[in-house]
């Protein structure tokens, strides 16, 4: 009777002792991911402001970004004065050959070697050396800014064509006000402000916020789009704006300019197809040139118009919608939908 008995209180321990470690579980790990050992106080998030199609950026394209910085740390941050007054020189770009592309002169902000010093706290000579101080800046819960760089070119060497990568990566101070080495108070030659011992070693923390990152290209040629008898797909609310009859061979054609807006014939182009609406065809389609007048699926340049035309064979489609997209030797691309019925 006693060993059942003994038998039956085992079971119950057992099986509150599983419920205990259950219920550490399920509530142990929310704390974690909300306190986020070691991650930055603030969010960075970029954007591009009104982006050309296919992403493709002409010389005459300007390329807007947006930066916009946050406080998410849902308390005050505590940072060096003059933070958030040139996040705009923060971007960083890939280029095509992977190198990277910044503003030269971001080697000068952000740099704790230009504080003033303190010589006295609270009428107390330091000893044996000066205390570098910097003021502090408070940045609320409710911390948010934005920037807008009109044209990054203003402010970044971007000269190569090709696909590019950026984000942002602003560089954070922050300092701790319960710790009495890295916050000041009380610095006589300043009274009535706060500073922070930029060489405190406790009390403060350094931080990088890094942003999204966003993909373009930069072409190195001024398209005027797709002419007759194709129709671009912004001259419609929902493309495709045009339908051609299925096995019908549809003139596909553009010009290249350059800055200065001459014709520019030496570039390669290249067209390729990708089916958005329909049953795919019984044959992928590879060769798409009606003839032989585009080997390759490669353009020919009508020095007469100006013009690269492909004669585009849809009988090797299928009935649907259609992006075709046209591949520049610059590294850019740009495309345009049609309907097959």
């Amino acid at each position: 009777m006693i060993t059942a008995s003994l038998r039956r209180l085992a079971r119950r321990l057992s099986r509150l002792l599983a419920l205990g470690a259950a219920v550490v579980v399920v509530l142990g790990a929310p704390v974690r991911a909300a306190h986020g050992d070691g991650l930055p106080p603030l969010r960075a998030t970029i954007f591009f402001q009104t982006p050309p199609a296919n992403l493709t950026y002409s010389p005459t394209t300007p390329i807007t970004i947006v930066l916009q910085v946050t406080n998410v740390s849902g308390a005050p941050v505590i940072t060096t004065a003059g933070f958030g007054g040139d996040l705009f020189r923060r971007l960083f770009f890939t280029t095509p050959t992977a190198g990277t592309v910044t503003n030269t002169a971001e080697a000068l902000i952000h740099k704790d070697s230009q504080p003033f010093f303190c010589f006295s706290r609270q009428r107390v000579l330091q000893s044996p050396t000066a205390i570098p101080v910097a003021p502090v800046q408070v940045l609320a819960t409710t911390y948010a800014t934005q920037f807008v760089i009109p044209d990054a070119r203003q402010f970044y060497p971007l000269t190569a064509s090709g696909r590019y990568t950026v984000n942002a990566r602003i560089p954070l101070q922050t300092f701790t006000a319960s710790e009495p080495t890295a916050v000041i108070s009380d610095c006589d030659q300043f009274p009535d402000q706060q500073i922070v011992n930029v060489a405190a070693t406790t009390g403060r923390q350094s931080f990088t916020v890094v942003s999204n990152s966003l993909e373009f290209v930069l072409s190195r040629f001024v398209s005027s789009g797709f002419l007759s008898p194709l129709v671009n797909d912004s001259a419609c609310a929902t493309p495709p704006c045009q339908t051609f009859s299925f096995g019908q061979v549809v003139p596909v054609k553009l010009q290249l300019l350059s800055a200065a807006g001459a014709p520019i014939g030496t570039a390669t182009a290249t067209l390729s197809v990708f089916q958005l609406a329909g049953s795919p065809p019984a044959v992928p389609p590879t060769m798409l040139d009606a003839g032989a007048a585009n080997p390759g699926n490669q353009f020919r340049f009508d020095p007469t118009s100006s013009q690269y035309i492909f004669s585009l064979n849809t009988r090797v489609l299928a009935r649907g919608v259609w992006r075709l997209d046209v591949q520049i030797s610059d590294g850019s691309t740009r495309s345009v939908q049609i309907g097959l019925q």
